[in-house]
């Protein structure tokens, strides 16, 4: 993957750089879809009209409606002439959309939604990494070089080091030569995003010790080794759902603690 598209697509994804009228647009999108997908807003339930939104969030017409045509063309609302736009029920919504994952694990992630998202690591990266061993190209084993040389010098869970992480992953998509797995890396990198921003609840061991996983993978991938980059791979997703159930279980028990510090369900 070209490093400047994967580090734009991670800018993007944090939001550095946008200008106010795009952050306010966001600031909308979140606000109503954090809204629906946490059952504020339940299914067949027609959304705040725009004044009625304002009392939460300061909005214009123009970006309260275009806030609308986004969530409408993610599956999460729909409108019909005469009876207003109301929230489709959870069974139409895509999980597997970036933005829809993004905003149920902002919602509050169970350990069950957490096992089910790996479940789906463990059956797609391992096979991922396998291509990429046999179809890497040279340009592919330098871009996965590069983002894992950056997660061995930064500092570990920073934003840099993470969005290095992301970009190790995406890469190895990409190595892959597989198009079809290639469109599922976001879906990856958002539950990588998620677990590790969870995970600085318990410090940055983990990262760390991970590194040397990841370094694995990467030398089975150099060396073509595609038995051995996908059971790598297996048990690096393995250990991610790991120190990921340990940080959600700590963060349960800050949680009971002190309700309004954080949600999970």
């Amino acid at each position: 993957m070209d490093t400047t598209a994967a580090h734009a697509d991670v800018v993007q994804r944090i939001g550095i750089g946008k200008s106010g009228a795009d952050r306010l647009f966001d600031q909308v999108v979140d606000r109503l879809a954090l809204g629906i997908v946490s059952g504020r807003y339940p299914a067949g339930e027609l959304l705040p009209n725009e004044a009625a939104f304002a009392t939460e969030v300061p909005v214009s017409r123009s970006s309260y409606r275009e806030a609308l045509k986004f969530l409408t063309s993610k599956g999460l609302i729909e409108a019909k002439p005469k009876t207003g736009t109301r929230v489709r029920p959870r069974s139409a919504w895509n999980l597997l959309d970036p933005d829809i994952l993004r905003w149920s694990l902002q919602d509050g992630a169970s350990v069950q939604f957490a096992r089910d998202l790996f479940e789906l690591r463990r059956t797609i990266e391992p096979e991922v990494a396998r291509f990429a061993a046999l179809r890497r190209t040279d340009a592919d084993l330098a871009t996965i070089a590069d983002a894992l040389q950056r997660m061995e010098t930064l500092t570990p869970l920073s934003a840099a080091s993470i969005s290095a992480d992301l970009e190790f992953h995406e890469a190895v998509f990409e190595a892959s030569g597989n198009r079809a797995f290639a469109s599922l890396k976001g879906v990856v990198s958002t539950t990588i995003l998620w677990s590790q921003n969870v995970k600085k609840k318990i410090g940055t061991d983990e990262f760390t010790r991970s590194l040397a996983d990841h370094r694995r993978v990467y030398d089975a991938i150099r060396s073509r080794d595609a038995a051995k980059a996908h059971a790598l791979t297996l048990f690096l997703v393995a250990d991610a759902l790991d120190t990921t159930e340990q940080a959600l279980a700590v963060q349960a028990m800050a949680c009971r603690a002190n309700p309004k510090v954080l949600h999970i369900r």
